[in-house]
C-alpha cells in the first residue's frame, strides 16, 4: 500500500489541524510514494523500538512523540536524534506522529481516559474554534462528571487500573477524598492547570506534573492525580494500531511490544 494512502487514514483518525500550534506533527521522514506493507505504533522512537520495527519489517513507524521535535540544523550520528533518524532512513522506515492531534481527537487519548473513568457529560476543556473544527466534541483535554455525581480519588484510580494495570499513581489528596468534576490532560499536563480550574474542576488527571504545579493545584482546591507520562499515553498507541488495522485490513499493523515504562 502506498504510504500516502495510509497517511490519509491516519488523518481521518486524528486530524492534524487538531494539533497544538507548537507541535511538530505529520510525516516527519520518508517518501509519500513508497509502498508500505507493515506499520508499527509506539509512544517514542528509541533504539529499542526502532530495532523492533526493523525486525518486524515495518516500513512506517507511527510514534506519539515527534522525532525530530525541534528544527535541526544538521543530521549526524553525533546526536541521539540524528542517529535515530539516519538509522531509520537507512532501514527504509518512514516516521509519522499525530501527537497532540491524537491527544485531542474525538476518539483520542484524553477521551479514552475519560471513558475509562466512567465520566459523564464529557466535553473538551477548550473546544476548537471554527474553521479548525465544527465538532464540539473535540478540543484540548477533556472534563466530565464522576459517575453518581461524586466519587473518591481511590475509586477513580481503581477504574483506571482495571484497564491500565501498569499505572503507578500518585496524588495530592488522600484516596478517600471526594471529587465530582475531573479535568484530563494526558502526558505532561500540569501546565494546563489554569484551564482545568476555569472549568470548575475539583480534580485533575494527568501523566506528570511538577512539584510547584502540585502546590498550585492544592491552593486552588484541585486534587492532582498523576499516573505517569508513559502510562497516560502508551495504551492509546495500541488502540491507534487497532483503529488503523480496522480501516486498512489488508495492511499489517502492530503495536510495540518491547516498549516499556522505565521512568
Amino acid at each position: 500500500m502506498q504510504l500516502d494512502s495510509i497517511l490519509t487514514v491516519l488523518q481521518e483518525i486524528a486530524p492534524l489541524e487538531y494539533a497544538e500550534n507548537w507541535d511538530n506533527v505529520g510525516l516527519l521522514a520518508g517518501h509519500r510514494g513508497r509502498t508500505i506493507s507493515g506499520v508499527m505504533t509506539c509512544l517514542t522512537l528509541t533504539s529499542i523500538t526502532l530495532q523492533e520495527a526493523i525486525d518486524a519489517q515495518a516500513g512506517l513507524v507511527v510514534c506519539h512523540h515527534p522525532i525530530p521535535f525541534k528544527p535541526l540544523s544538521k543530521i549526524t550520528s553525533d546526536t541521539t536524534t540524528g542517529k535515530l533518524l539516519l538509522d531509520a532512513l537507512q532501514a527504509g522506515i518512514a516516521i509519522y506522529s499525530s501527537h497532540t492531534a491524537w491527544d485531542n481527537a474525538r476518539t483520542g487519548i484524553n477521551q479514552q481516559l475519560a471513558d475509562m473513568m466512567g465520566l459523564t457529560s464529557i466535553k473538551p476543556l477548550q473546544a476548537f474554534a471554527q474553521p479548525k473544527s465544527v465538532d464540539e466534541t473535540v478540543g484540548v483535554g477533556r472534563y466530565g462528571i464522576a459517575s453518581g455525581a461524586e466519587t473518591t480519588i481511590g475509586n477513580l484510580l481503581q477504574r483506571l487500573q482495571a484497564t491500565l494495570p501498569s499505572i503507578e499513581p500518585r496524588h495530592t489528596h488522600g484516596s478517600e477524598h471526594l471529587v465530582s468534576k475531573i479535568g484530563i490532560v494526558c502526558g505532561s499536563g500540569g501546565s494546563m492547570l489554569a484551564l482545568v480550574a476555569s472549568r470548575g474542576c475539583d480534580a485533575m488527571l494527568t501523566g506528570e506534573a511538577t512539584y510547584h504545579q502540585c502546590l498550585e493545584a492544592e491552593s486552588l482546591g484541585i486534587a492532582m492525580l498523576m499516573i505517569g507520562h508513559h502510562a497516560s499515553e502508551a495504551f492509546a498507541m495500541k488502540s491507534l494500531a487497532s483503529q488503523l488495522q480496522t480501516k486498512l485490513p489488508s495492511l499489517r499493523v502492530l503495536a510495540s511490544q518491547r516498549e516499556a515504562s522505565r521512568f
